[in-house]
Formats: structure tokens, sequence, C-alpha cells
């Protein structure tokens, strides 16, 4: 398993995980144009992006979000919360790529088995990752308000 930051910060978050056979993006950003440029330059064809996954709403995480949905036809995860916003600030994405990703369930995309939990941020019900893939754990925190005894739990053992 291996991860890329094609961005982090106030202007644009975008996160690549990927292994042999499933590529995940965590958040979008960016512009798509941006995020199609980042993507080449760790020598990744946006068209093989297997998903993307949705930490919350706010602009620094989705900026590209509708538009690489649309462009590549690339299913979205997210909590019903974050979708109710989603489907206000992110332009029309078909409903057969729409899917939930509820905080504290774990679903498998490709080979990968991904994790979610609730943390501490200003959003409806923002969400982070763990990844899990041949015995090996990522971790993903972003836009941490508290770093709770919980949240340092769920962290522990990452790789």
């Amino acid at each position: 398993m291996r991860f890329s930051i094609l961005a982090s910060g106030s202007t644009g978050n975008a996160i690549l995980v990927e292994t042999d056979q499933t590529r995940i993006l965590v958040d979008a950003g960016l512009s798509g144009k941006q995020i199609e440029a980042q993507l080449r330059d760790v020598d990744v064809d946006p068209k093989s992006i297997d998903a993307i996954l949705v930490t919350h709403e706010h602009s620094d995480h989705i900026r590209g979000l509708g538009v690489m949905a649309r462009r590549f036809k690339i299913p979205v995860y997210a909590n019903a919360q974050t979708w109710r916003e989603l489907d206000k600030l992110c332009g029309p994405i078909d409903s057969d790529q729409k899917f939930h990703f509820e905080r504290g369930k774990v679903i498998t995309l490709g080979d990968v088995d991904i994790e979610s939990y609730g943390l501490s941020h200003d959003a409806r019900e923002p969400m982070s990752f763990c990844f899990y893939h041949e015995g090996k754990k990522l971790g993903l925190a972003t836009d941490l308000g508290y770093v709770s005894s919980k949240i340092k739990g769920i962290l522990r053992c990452s790789d």
C-alpha cells in the first residue's frame, strides 16, 4: 500500500491511497484540472481512480469533486449528512456513482478494507479513514479540532 499527499492545507486537500489493484482518492479539494495534474505527477491516470472518499463538505476538500466524478465516472463515498451538503455544492452526480459510507463502518474497495471514524471538526459529520491491506494499516486524520484518546486509539498501530 502506498500513499501520496497531492495537496494539504487551506487551499486544497487530496490524498491518493493505492495498491497494485486499487486506487482511492481521499478528498478532491483542488480544481479538477489541478487534481489531474497532481495525479499525473505521481504517474497515475485519473481514469484509473476506483473511488473518491469524502471526509467532509468544506470547499478545500471538495472543490474538484463534482468535476472528477462526472469526467471520469468515479464512484463517490460520503456519509448521509455530508451528502446533504454535497448535493448542493458539487453539482449533479449520477445516482449510480453515489454511495453512503457511514462513520464507524468498514467497507472493502478492491483489495483494501477501509474503516471510517468520526472526529472533531466544524462540519456536519466529519470523518476520516484507516486503510488495511496485506497486514498493513494506514491511518489518516485531517482537520482535527481535538485529538481525543479515542482518535489516538484508532490511529494506534498504524504503519
